[in-house]
Formats: C-alpha cells, structure tokens, sequence
C-alpha cells in the first residue's frame, strides 16, 4: 500500500500538468475536432498502460475511445468517463485553465477532467507499485463522446462492456462534500412542437389560432407533475415560438427534462405527459411529442453496497471515512447500473460544473487518486477470495 501511495504523491505535480492539457482543449460535444484531440491524448495513455485501444468512429461526436487489457484472474471490472464538455469552441482562449490558491479553474477541469485524469494515475501507479495485482485484473475502459447530451451513441456502447464486466466505475466528479454517488434518478428529454394558424393580430385575430397559447396551457400543466413526494420533477427549459408580436403564432416549441426516482414512476410521467400533448385547449391546435426516459433510474443494490464497502475500506486506509448519496442528476453510471455493480462520483472535488465558475480542489485530484488505486487492490484481493 505504502509503495502505491508514494507514487501517486511522486506524481501530483504531473497530474496538474496533465489535467491542464485537457482542459486547454475546447471539447464541446459538437466540437468533433476538439474532443477527436482529446481522445488521441487518452489513447496514447491507454497504450501506455498495456491497453488494446480502438475507436468507435463517429460523425457528428468524437470518436469513443476503448481501452481493453485482459487479467490473469477471475477479475473482470470496466470504468468509464466522457471526454465532452458543454462549452463551445472559443472558450478555452477566454479562460483557460488556471490556479487561485488551493483551485484550478478552467473548462471541464472538474467535469470531468479531473476524474478521467485521477483513472489513469490510480492505473499507473498499480502498473508500477503492484504490477501483479495490474496483471491479474482485466480491464475495459470506455472514454466516450456524447455523455453531456445524454450519451445518444455510446449507451449501447456502454451497456455491451458493463454487460461482461464485474463491477464498473464511473469518474464523474464527487458530490460537493466529497460523497460518491450510488443512487441516481432517471433521466428523460421530451419534445414537443404546437401547430396552430398564423393571422394578423390585429386585423383579424379571430383566424388566428395561437400555437403559443396552446404552449402555454401545456407548460402550466407539465410544471404541475412535479411532486417532492415521489422524487419527480419536471422542467420545461426552452421554448420557442412565432415570428411577429403582430402576428398570430403558428408553431412554437420546447424541451423538457424529468426526473425520476424509479421505472414506475418513469411510466406514470410518461402517460400523463402523452396525455398533455394530446389534450387540446386552443381549438384546432395540434401537438407533436417525441422523446421519453433516456437515462433509466439508478439504485443501489446488495452487490453494488459490498462494492462500496471495499471503496470505504481503501478510504479507511488512508484516514478518509468515505459516504455514499442519491442525486438527482444522471451520467452513463445509469446505463452500467443496469447490468453490473456500479459506483459513480470516484472523481475530484469540486463546483461549479457547467458555468463558468467550475473549479476543482487540487488535494483531491490525488487523494481520489489513491483511493482508486488502493480500492482496485482490496477489489482485486476480495474477488480471488471469492474465487
């Protein structure tokens, strides 16, 4: 144990160089180029760490990047982290990374650079400190492209390795009081676009069938399926509609995103929105939906509590008491929960994701690190135990 930590402690200057690399690339999901950069930097690692890597070529994304390292053993485990950010191209010039104190700032730098960066030093450091224990573990590593709009292309990706693998780790970054993150509500996107008939507004409203109207009604009634009780929410975040303030709008449109604690619940939130959109305040109005659940529900299972429990072990090792939550925000955890034992959140502390305020707490791009290294040890015992 000593020998793994002291190397990830000889590292830690190289793993802010690292980290500053990545963030100093604009990565957008639709800046194929900026995250095809990132993704060759990734592979080169993966190489570099004994991996059989390839590419799952993309048009519109980033090619995903897959790492495969077989083991010598019963031990089978996949992690995953998403090389895109939600910033467009341009932004990297106006605030690159940069450090205030005991913080790095910069673009992606907590989500999730920091996390992906973490992987590979607690890798590399059992390559090299514990080269059997290295030896003896197969490994699947997916960095994938699209995760920031709701892995579109990579979830069947995700789901064949998850599939096969004994357990999977997620990279995100750690919830703000450093807890991982075992539990997840499921994720959906609807679209919804109201046709209706343009007229002059002020001439002859009266032919006019207003199409933002008819929106309207529609917005008050999904905002209203929102229920603490159940876990549930639902927000309408964009919509958009008519040409003219003079004249009666003809379409308009919006997206909305739930949130959802279970399957059932999905299914229930699933009707009453089909309901909504077929409903009719406006007359001669019509409604066209699409979507549904794109992130099924995360929840914690026997299997996935004793894969924490050797998390909280490693933890111990080194004076962390280390807690588990439930958040409402999903990642590609949901998809490997569904087949294996999944912990998510094994990235950096931080805050501040998706603005421009994201930062990362440096001390624990190595102490996150060390726990990764020092887990997949204690994982790697307990599977030989168990035979």
């Amino acid at each position: 144990m000593k020998t793994l930590l002291e190397y990830i402690d000889s590292k830690e200057n190289e793993m802010l160089e690292f980290l500053a690399r990545l963030v100093n690339i604009d990565c957008g999901t639709y800046d194929k180029a900026g995250v095809d950069q990132v993704g060759d930097i990734l592979a080169e690692r993966l190489a570099a760490l004994d991996f059989d890597v390839q590419r799952d070529p993309q048009e519109k994304f980033g090619d995903h990047v897959i790492g495969t390292k077989p083991g010598g053993g019963n031990q089978h485990i996949l992690f995953i982290g998403h090389m895109d950010t939600v910033f467009p191209a341009g932004t990297v010039p106006k605030r690159p990374f940069r450090i205030e104190g005991d913080r790095a700032f910069g673009p992606g730098v907590v989500d999730m650079k920091g996390g992906i960066t973490c992987l590979l030093y607690a890798l590399e450091a059992l390559q090299n400190a514990a080269p059997e224990t290295y030896r003896q573990i197969a490994m699947d590593v997916v960095f994938n492209s699209d995760e920031e709009v709701l892995s579109p292309t990579s979830t069947p990706l995700i789901a064949r390795f998850a599939k096969q693998a004994q357990a999977a780790c997620v990279f995100e970054p750690a919830r703000p009081g450093g807890e991982y993150v075992i539990q997840r509500k499921g994720v959906g996107k609807y679209i919804l676009t109201v046709a209706g008939r343009a007229a002059h507004a002020g001439a002859q409203p009266e032919d006019g069938r207003s199409a933002i109207e008819e929106l309207a009604h529609k917005v008050i009634a999904l905002h209203a399926l929102t229920d603490a009780a159940t876990g549930t929410n639902v927000n309408v975040g964009v919509i958009r509609g008519g040409e003219r303030p003079n004249v009666v709008a003809a379409e308009a449109y919006a997206e909305i995103d739930i949130r959802v604690a279970d399957q059932p619940t999905a299914q229930a939130i699933d009707r009453r929105i089909r309901e909504i959109a077929a409903a009719s305040t406006v007359p001669d109005t019509t409604c066209e939906l699409s979507g549904g659940l794109q992130f099924p529900p995360m929840l914690p299972t026997p299997e996935s509590t004793r894969l924490f429990e050797t998390l909280q072990k490693a933890g111990r090792a080194i004076g962390l008491d280390l807690r588990a939550v439930a958040t409402g925000g999903g990642s590609d955890g949901n998809h490997a929960a569904q087949f294996t034992p999944t912990i998510d959140g094994m990235g950096p502390q931080g805050g501040g994701a998706h603005s421009d305020r994201e930062y990362i707490e440096i001390a624990t791009l190595a102490e996150r690190a060390k726990v990764t290294a020092l887990f997949l040890a204690e994982w790697s015992n307990v599977q030989k135990r168990q035979g």
